[in-house]
Parts: structure tokens; sequence; C-alpha cells
């Protein structure tokens, strides 16, 4: 059987080792042509320029800016794009075996990057602005001027309506986006127009209002690899299926002659509330090297490595440490807690390769791996006192160690072609994302001093098997000129779980050895996590089926006209319909509004159906003193979850609208500004929290000892969303080489809840298990309210200074039952800087400084009353309330970049 870690590697080889094989168009039929692309403004060379010809073939330009094509004989046309430049394009007619020059000079625009688009449309020679719907075009350019090393900074830093919440509890080095103040897995990954497998790792509760959601991890993909990134902010469901309601990010590989190389190294250089803090300490660097031969085969290779030390913003723990009496209780506070980013080794690479075949073929894949290492101290320290302490092993008490441990695989190879005036694209991938859980420098109190103090806890594993058949062609029908598509998709998603060391869940009856609460019965499993038994152990799959159709015309000139449909049917839950109708009009040239309306679906995940897994979360505090909780996610097809009154999840369904302008007019500022409005029904969270005598002898019944509290995934609520989203940019030429850039966005997100679900009847008497007044807020305003983006590029001859600043904000955590112990945090404005200067043509260094002013969020309610009377509660441990900050809790970053194109 052939293993699964060789099979993306396999599925690209071919085509790697193809670029040797001589094309099939004759000698005799080809011709050669080469040429530079420069700025027009000083005669610069531009890299990675994108050089297209009539019949699709594409090259990239070389750090001296060249490019090459060999390319069959005739009538030609070739557009020329590159990130911040204005298009250009040129006909040339070539005779066979003849060598032929075309230069081009692109002039600097004001839109960024409004290249021909690959998402939202089948349609060919689409660019960002003349879409029927709001897209963003980020380049790998742009993404670096950021500053920032991961993609979702990057994101986050050029895209207001994107967030990525922070979960420090149990930080694993995963950070998912959400897109408009949806969830997650409301965002739908594509690569290279494909869609990406969900990652298997399991995340706790997130201010989106969902816990242990699949979602896709961007961490996976290497910076280095990415040439663009495509955003559509639309529901597109009815164009590619289930995850697609909020919107569709779509990565664009590299390709073609690259020779890429970047270092860089950081470190966070923060004070606040008295203290310095010099820690965060990060290494990474990356590479790409294409090579492109005259026949048009490629093969690119990216990898990155990058060591991240971690951070930690706790404070001293105030709390009484050691049993009533001990004179050690009269040593001063120290930080025993963890309250930061975890430490992450990352290794992972690329590859994506292509061969022309022929005069209308090509052959194309991808393959890439990526392996993160990440430890994180649990969050809270286990006291001395504590009952959850094995005193005879850890004397002055222990922090555990969560060792986490991610595996990524994916392959994608495929076949485009052209057959009369249909194009046609066939291709299959497949993907898998596999987390090991190890935890250490802890204890299973049940077992006392015998107890192990390393544990493995178990095995998550997602995989995706997805192919497509993808058909398109352009005609006219009397003088309305169309473009008709469909397709078929078939996909099969699997989830497993695998159970860990028998020490890490097992119940050892032994009683708590000694202090005041000696001979009651311990706390079930291994702190920090517990492991995963042979009872929750999973192994499930399913397949859908899909069919869509897409239409693209113009009834007349000014108007554009988009409608899609797709049916898909799935194994597990039946079928779904969803369609789409779209529309620009262009009142002058370069003005337009545009709107659309569509329905969309999101499949239950299989975790979401079949997670089974403990953590510890919070309990009610008890004479003051906030206790631990073991809760319980069991699968909704479960016994015990039956008997809570679980039933089998329906899809989430979608109704999304949106309207806007567009102003993109040469000499003058772009504009684009995008109204929307989206309603979500049967919306997928957990149950609440199931805490009854009654349930506690039911899960004690099923072997589950120690759980004080049971949930499951349901169809909780309805929800509804308003907001608006704004961008402007505008370019400004001056003498000597200089280019000033300005941008600005703006987001405005409302979330409401409009329905609950009513509980079921098992339940109706138990207002902990009831969709409350917390999690609510969690949808409400887990997530900004509004967010402001304003930045300047600034490049004059060797020199270059971008100067970003976000405002996002405010955010809520609201209580359970009191309005008055709500968590509020507000808006801050976050500036950041990246300065560069040139040494040589093709060499550059540059220093970024992100939150330049040190910025933290708001304080913690209770913070400095638990301090000041040593309260016995944790809210002395933890200043800011990390998982509502926009920006976490790092403070002031720096990092040196030194790069060679």
């Amino acid at each position: 059987m052939m293993c699964s870690a060789t099979k993306p590697i396999l599925a690209a080889l071919p085509l790697a080792l193809a670029i040797s094989v001589p094309g099939a168009i004759s000698a005799q039929d080809r011709a050669e042509l080469t040429g530079i692309v420069r700025n027009a403004a000083n005669g610069d060379p531009i890299a990675n320029a994108t050089l297209t010809a009539v019949n699709g073939r594409r090259r990239t330009t070389d750090g001296a800016g060249r490019y090459r094509f060999t390319i069959e004989a005739g009538a030609l046309r070739i557009r020329a794009t590159a990130f911040g430049f204005n298009a250009d394009s040129q006909a040339i007619v070539i005779t066979a075996g003849s060598s032929n020059v075309m230069d081009f000079a692109l002039k600097p625009s004001a839109v960024l990057l409004d290249q021909v688009v690959t998402i939202g449309t089948r349609a060919a020679e689409r660019t960002a602005a003349a879409s029927p719907a709001p897209i963003d075009m980020l380049s790998g350019k742009q993404l670096e001027q950021t500053g920032a090393i991961e993609t979702w900074q990057q994101l986050q830093r050029l895209i207001p309506s994107v967030n990525v919440p922070h979960n420090l509890v149990s930080d694993i080095g995963s950070r998912p986006i959400t897109l408009r103040g949806l969830a997650p897995h409301h965002i739908l990954v594509l690569v290279n127009g494909k869609r990406r497998h969900p990652a298997a790792v399991l995340l706790g509760q997130q201010p989106t209002g969902v816990a242990s959601t699949a979602f896709t991890d961007l961490s996976a993909i290497p910076s280095s690899a990415i040439d663009r990134i495509e955003v559509l902010r639309d529901g597109a469901s009815a164009q590619y299926g289930s995850d697609a309601i909020g919107g569709v990010v779509n990565v664009i590989l590299k390709s073609g002659e690259r020779r890429d190389l970047r270092a860089s190294i950081g470190q966070a250089l923060s004070s606040e509330g008295g203290r310095s803090h010099r820690d965060g300490r990060s290494i990474a660097a990356n590479a790409t090297i294409g090579k492109q031969s005259r026949s048009g085969a490629n093969v690119t290779f990216s990898g990155e490595v990058r060591h991240r030390e971690p951070t930690n913003r706790a404070y001293p723990d105030v709390r009484q440490q050691y049993f009533t009496g001990d004179s050690r209780n009269n040593d001063s506070p120290r930080i025993s807690s963890f309250i930061g980013d975890g430490e992450i080794n990352d290794f992972n690479f690329f590859l994506n390769a292509g061969r022309p075949v022929g005069r209308s073929s090509e052959l194309y894949a991808s393959a890439g791996a990526a392996r993160r290492d990440n430890v994180t101290p649990d969050a809270f320290f286990r006291r001395p006192l504590s009952e959850r302490t094995v005193r005879p092993l850890y004397p002055d008490g222990f922090l555990p160690k969560i060792e986490t441990s991610n595996r990524d695989l994916s392959g994608f190879a495929g076949m485009r072609s052209t057959s009369g005036d249909w194009l046609w694209d066939i291709s299959t991938g497949w993907g898998m994302n596999r987390v090991d859980y190890n935890l250490g420098s802890t204890v299973n109190p049940s077992m006392g001093a015998e107890s192990p103090t390393s544990f493995f806890i178990g095995r998550v594993r997602a995989g995706q098997w997805t192919t497509n058949v993808d058909l398109s062609r352009d005609m006219e029908i009397g003088p309305l000129p169309l473009t008709l598509a469909g397709g078929a998709e078939f996909r099969v998603e699997t989830y497993r779980i695998g159970s860990g060391d028998e020490a890490s869940w097992r119940d050892g009856g032994v009683s708590i050895l000694d202090g005041p609460q000696a001979g009651r019965l311990a706390p079930v499993g291994a702190e920090g996590m517990i492991g995963f038994r042979p009872a929750d152990h999973v192994s499930k799959s399913r397949s859908s089926l899909a069919l869509y159709l897409e239409s693209d015309g113009r009834p007349f000139q000014r108007l554009l006209l988009q409608l899609a449909g797709r049916v898909e049917q799935y194994s597990d839950f039946g079928s779904k319909v969803d369609g789409k109708i779209s529309t620009r009009f262009e009142f002058v040239r370069g003005a337009a509004a545009r709107a659309s309306v569509s329905t969309g679906f999101r499949a239950p995940s299989l975790s979401q159906q079949y997670l089974s897994t403990t953590r510890t979360i919070p309990g009610p505090p008890v004479n003051g003193v906030q206790l631990g909780r073991l809760l319980h996610t069991f699968p909704v097809n479960s016994d015990v979850a039956r008997l809570m009154g679980a039933t089998p999840l329906r899809p989430e369904t979608s109704i999304t609208r949106t309207a806007g302008l567009v102003l993109n007019v040469p000499d003058v500022p772009f504009l684009s500004a995008d109204f929307y409005a989206i309603d979500i029904n049967d919306r997928i969270g957990s149950a609440g929290q199931v805490v009854d005598e009654s349930f506690l002898r039911l899960f004690e019944e099923h072997g589950f000892r120690g759980v004080s509290a049971g949930t499951y995934f349901r169809n909780n609520v309805d929800m509804r969303t308003r907001g608006a989203d704004v961008v402007i940019s505008y370019a400004i030429l001056a003498r000597h080489s200089s280019v000033t850039r300005l941008f600005g966005a703006y987001n405005h997100n409302r979330n409401r809840v409009t329905r609950i679900a009513p509980p079921p009847p098992e339940l109706e008497n138990f207002p902990s298990s009831q969709f409350g007044r917390s999690q609510q807020g969690a949808i409400e305003h887990g997530q900004p309210r509004q967010t402001i983006i304003l930045g300047v590029d600034h490049t004059h001859r060797n020199l270059g200074l971008n100067v970003g600043s976000q405002l996002s904000g405010p955010t809520a955590q609201l209580d359970m039952t009191n309005p008055d112990a709500d968590q509020y945090v507000a808006a801050k404005w976050i500036t950041s800087v990246r300065a560069s200067y040139r040494l040589r043509r093709r060499t550059e260094v540059s220093l970024s400084i992100a939150n330049l002013f040190d910025v933290y969020p708001s304080e913690s309610n209770g913070f400095k009353e638990a301090v000041a009377t040593r309260s016995e509660s944790l809210d002395g441990i933890s200043r800011y309330p990390a998982a509502l900050s926009t920006f976490g809790l790092n403070g002031r970053t720096i990092y040196i970049q030194l790069s060679h194109q």
C-alpha cells in the first residue's frame, strides 16, 4: 500500500521531470519572443511581472525584468501586469523560426493590483474592479510590505473585514481567520482554484461563539510560495459549494522563473505595567526557486523554516500557594502561569509545476508538506495546595505543557485544454492534516505518586479527496457575448480520533494524599488536557457529489449579468440546491454599480458531528475561589448525547445580499463601497453545559467519572449580519523616481441573533444547558464592530517607507447573568512601520516595527482589585482579556529582514 506521505509528492513528480522533455509543438511551428518589463516612472526592471498570451500561456519576469516565450507562430496579443502598475497589452505577428522582442513600460497605478482574477467567475480577462462582486487582490509583494511574517497577520493588516481571533489558552499556534464577523468555518479556502482540505486541530471556545470548529489552516502554506491572494467578499456557495457563506480565499502559488531568498529575525521589545519584556524571539528563512524552460514547462519550489520562542504576559500569582500555616505563604508572589504565544518550530514547502502539451493543453500539479511543533504551558498554574497537585511529585505546584505535532500533506494534479470552443479542466487532489497531542510536566491525580508525569494524549486526523471536472466556453447569441460554464465535483472526507495513553484518562481510584481534603477521591485524568479514551475513538467518512452551471453575459455593453446554480448531494444528510445572481452596470467608463443575491449553505463538519473530547473549563467561584470543571463534548449520535436531547445536525443555510459602487478612473482615486446583509439559519454551536446530579450519574455510568459538565453540537440559532466595506487608494507620481501610494479601508459589521432554538424536552428544566447571554454575546460582540485601515507607501529610488495604522473594535464578552460583570475591550489604533533600502538591484534590507507605540488591550475587570486584595480568583494573573483583543497582547515587536530576488 502506498504511504500517504508520498501521495502528493508522486502527484507532482511527473510534471517536475517533464521539464526536460521537449514540447509537442514542432520546431518548424515555433518562434521566440523575449523582452523586458520596466517601470515607466524610473526605468527600473520589474521582477515577477506576469505576461499572458491570448491562448492563456503565461510567463513571469525574473529579477532583471526579463521574460521569454517559445510559442507557436501567428498573430498574438501579450498582456503585461504587475503589482502596483497599470496593465498594458501589445499585438504582434511573428513568423515561424524567428526571434522577436517586445518590451513593456508599465505606469504605477492607484489600484495596487488590478490583475485578471480567477475567483468569482469562470469568464476570462475579468479584473477585480470589473467584477460584479467585491474582490481584494493582494500580491506577494504587498503582503511582504506589511512587515508581518505570517499570512494571517498580513491579511488582517490589509483587509478590514478580516479578523483573527486569538485563543491563548492552550495555544497551539493556529490562527483561524474570519470574514465579515462570521465564524472561521464560513470561509472556503482554495489553492490555485482548488478546494483546500480542513485542519484537524481542536480549538477551545472562540470569541466567534464556536468551539472546536473545522477551519482551514493558512499557516501550512509558506508565505514565500504565495504569488497573490484573491479574497471574494460575497456568498459563493452556488459557485464553490459548502463553507462559502462568508466568502472565498484563493491562494495563487508562484510559478515560472524565480530566485527569491529571504531571512528575518525578530523579537518583542515591550513595556507595560512597569515591566519590560524581551521575549518572543523569532528566526525565519524562506526561499523560492523556479525554473522555466523555453517550451514553457516550469517547476517552482518554495520552502520555509521558522522558530519562534514563547511570550508570556502573566502576572505574579497573589493567591495563597501553600496550606494555611506554611511559612512559604509569606514569600513574594511569583509568575507561575503562562498567558501568551507558545513556542513554535515550523517547516513547510510547496511544489508547483506545469507543462504545455501540444498547442492547447497543459498538465499541472502542486504538492505541499508542513510540520509544526508547538509547546505551550497550560494557561494556569496548579498551586501546591490544589486538590489537583500530587505533592510528593510537585511540592511547589506545576504548570502542564501541551506539546502538539501538526503534520499537513497535500497534492493536486490535473490537465486543462481547449477542444474546439470549449475549455476543460480535469483534476484530482488529496489533503490530510494530523495533530498528535502530548502533555508534559503534569500528573494524573487519581493515580497518586505512581502517576507518570508525561502522557500521549491522542491524535486527530482530517482528510479530503476532491475530483473536479470543469467546462466553459465563450460564445455569442446574436449580439450577446456569453460565457457558459458547468462542471461536477466529487469529494470524500474523513475524520479520525485515536486514543491516548491509558494513564492519560484512566481513573486510578487513589484518594487525595494529604491536606484538608485528604481521603476524598482525587480528580481523574491528566492535568492540562485529558487523553482521548477508547470510547472517544472515531473513524468516519462521507462523500458528496455536486453539479453546477454558470452563465456570464452582457445583455448590452454596459450591463454584466451573472447567474449560477449548484446542487450538492451528501451521503449523510441529503441534498442542497443553491443559486446566485450578480450584476454590474457601468454608468460611464470606470464608474459602475454592482449587486448580488445568493443562497448558501454549510454542511456540518465531521468534527462537529463526531467530536468526543474532555477539557478543563473555568467553573463557578466557590467562596471566592475559581474552580476548574471538566467538560466533555459528546458526539451527537452517542447514547449520552441522545439522552440529553441531541438530534442529527442540519446544514446551516444562508441568504446573502450585496450592493455597491466602484470608481476606477485614471488619475483619480480608486473607490469601492459595498453594503451587505447576511442571514444564517440553523447556525451550529455548543448546546451549553449540562450540569446536574442526575447527569453526573449518567456520565459516571458511561465511564466518565470526574466529568461535571456535558455538551454536544446542535443547530442553535438564526443570526443576521449587516455591514459595509469601503476601499480607497491613490498613487502620486513625483519627480526623481518617487511614487507615493495612499490607501484607506473601512469595515462596519454588526451581528444579531434573531432566533434561539428551544431546548430539547430533556433539558428544559436545566438553565445551564440553555443558549445563554454569554453565548449570544460571543456572536454579537465577540468580533470588532468596526475596523479602519490607513496606509502610506512611499518609494524614492533605493528607499522605501510603509506606514500602516489600524483601529479595530470594540469587542466584549458578556457575563452569563450579570451585566455589571461584562468585559469590554475598547478599539485602539495600532501602527506598524516598515523601512527598506535596496542595497543592490535585487537585494534589499528592511526594518519592520509592529505595534510601534506599544499599545495593549483594555485592562480586565477586577485585575487591580484582585492584586490589591490577594483575591482567590484568577483575575490577578491575567491583566488583559487576550481572546477579545484584535491585535494580541505581545506589545511592540521588531523585525529585521534581508531579501534577494
